[in-house]
């Protein structure tokens, strides 16, 4: 309900809005809307603004021709713009103008996973337009603008390298992006977890254990494995003194080999019928065969080492594990059966690492433990931008694509950090805290920019989050 002075002003054909605490008077009819199949209010023209004393007449004395109302959006690129204001200086240092229109592109990227024939549209209906004004987001102009800019590696990597720090622990890994283009010889049958052969390039990333966040990306041909282009990805990051924490796909005697004689520290899981665990240790039933246990969230993790293999043992996931297999016995699932159950029991629950770092049981579990986070960078990539497949036609377009992806992500954990920080990752994912932020807006009145009212709950987020929206 409004104030009486304010309803006193309410006649037929009109409609009040509050903005921003001031009471605004519209002219309104009634349009029948073919499309959702029931009238839709339209405003016809604005009043004037409501105050105790009455009403007051907007300025201009030709109230029948008065201009439009522009409504823009404008709380998601607000925080984007607060949040990530050190990349956008970043872009601006190493790139200039170019640098401006890479932030804008991977804005409307996180805000509405744009593919980039609708940026232009994103572009002019949020308040992104009025703050980086005068971008040309036209499809043509952007395709041109990609090609000219992913042709200069080398300007690229130096902008990541002022993300990448000293950090010494570095998460590696890659993932294959499907691309179907004709044009480029890079793009090869691969495959990938899945089963996918489609022809692909394979995206290698690196992950900052310490800044929790994705600081490095390098494209190889889909064929390529990983540890093959991992000494040259390590040079090109300028890093001298690191540990690489990989995945499974590095666990064998010759990539060991390769990794050694290029001077890289690692930590990579084994299989658990890899030979080089010490599999008479784990057969002797009880913890006898261990040399001792540390703490990990609240619950004993035992372990013994043998030269570069440390195997753990989580009572936690035994359990579950062994629960997970009988319950495919009872529904007599194949391959699943007492003996196998007997067979297999001792590995139940373990996890074997292979490290060249000399570093202690805790230490390496650690690391190890922190794989997860580059499986959220590559989640936010391919779910939340929704950039699992690329239709990129030539290797410089390709560079761009990746690194305006780089830009997006860098942005989601700007907010996926903060509402770590704040402990509110329980409540709030990022789609959510953006679905909150963007039906906040900037409306045009009488030349003046004004902002819209937001609903309690968005309110207390912002506050949560230490953000502010005017």
């Amino acid at each position: 309900m409004y104030p009486e002075w304010v309803e006193r002003q309410r006649k037929k054909g009109t409609n009040i809005s509050c903005i921003d605490g001031r009471y605004y008077l519209y002219e309104v009819t009634s349009v029948y809307n073919h499309e959702k199949k029931r009238a839709q209010k339209i405003t016809k023209r604005y009043l004037g603004r409501i105050t105790e004393d009455g009403l007051v007449p907007p300025k201009t004395k030709l109230v029948i021709a008065a201009a439009p109302i522009t409504v823009k959006e404008y709380g998601a690129i607000n925080v984007l713009i607060q949040l990530g204001d050190d990349i956008l200086s970043k872009l601006k240092e190493h790139f200039g103008n170019s640098g401006v229109t890479v932030f804008a592109i991977a804005a409307a990227r996180v805000v509405e996973q744009c593919p980039f024939k609708r940026v232009e549209m994103f572009y002019q209906n949020s308040f992104l337009s009025e703050i980086l004004s005068g971008l040309n987001m036209s499809p043509r102009s952007i395709s041109e603008f990609m090609r000219n800019f992913g042709g200069d590696r080398e300007a690229l990597v130096a902008f990541m390298r002022e993300f990448i720090g000293n950090d010494a622990h570095i998460i590696f890994d890659g993932t294959g992006i499907t691309s179907q283009s004709a044009k480029m010889g890079i793009n090869r049958v691969g495959y990938n977890a899945h089963g996918n052969f489609d022809p692909q390039i394979n995206l290698l990333y690196a992950f900052s254990r310490d800044a929790k966040k994705p600081v490095y990306y390098r494209i190889v041909a889909g064929n390529v494995r990983d540890v093959t282009a991992l000494s040259l990805t390590l040079k090109e990051t300028g890093l001298q003194d690191t540990v690489v924490v990989a995945d499974k796909g590095f666990g064998s005697d010759a990539n060991f080999k390769l990794m050694d004689a290029a001077g890289i520290r690692y930590v990579v899981p084994l299989r658990r019928n890899s030979t080089l665990i010490d599999a008479d240790r784990l057969k002797t039933g009880g913890k006898a065969g261990f040399d001792g246990y540390f703490m990990y969230a609240k619950r004993p993790i035992w372990y013994f080492q043998k030269e570069s293999v440390t195997v753990f043992l989580d009572d936690s996931l035994r359990v579950e594990e062994e629960k997970a297999y009988l319950l495919n016995i009872e529904n007599d699932t194949d391959g699943y059966t007492k003996d196998s159950f007997l067979e297999k029991s001792h590995k139940f629950g373990i996890i074997a690492l292979y490290s060249n770092t000399g570093r202690r049981a805790d230490e390496i579990y650690n690391l190890y433990k922190e794989r997860g986070e580059i499986e959220q960078t590559f989640d936010f990539l391919k779910n939340l931008l929704e950039q699992d497949k690329s239709y990129m036609q030539n290797p410089k377009s390709l560079e761009a694509w990746a690194f305006i992806n780089h830009i997006s992500l860098l942005l989601n954990y700007k907010i996926f950090n903060l509402l770590r920080e704040k402990k509110l990752l329980s409540k709030f994912s990022v789609a959510d805290t953006l679905f909150q932020f963007k039906y906040i807006h900037k409306i045009k009145i009488d030349s003046d920019w004004v902002t819209s009212e937001s609903t309690k709950k968005t309110r207390t987020l912002l506050k949560n989050l230490g953000l502010h929206i005017t």
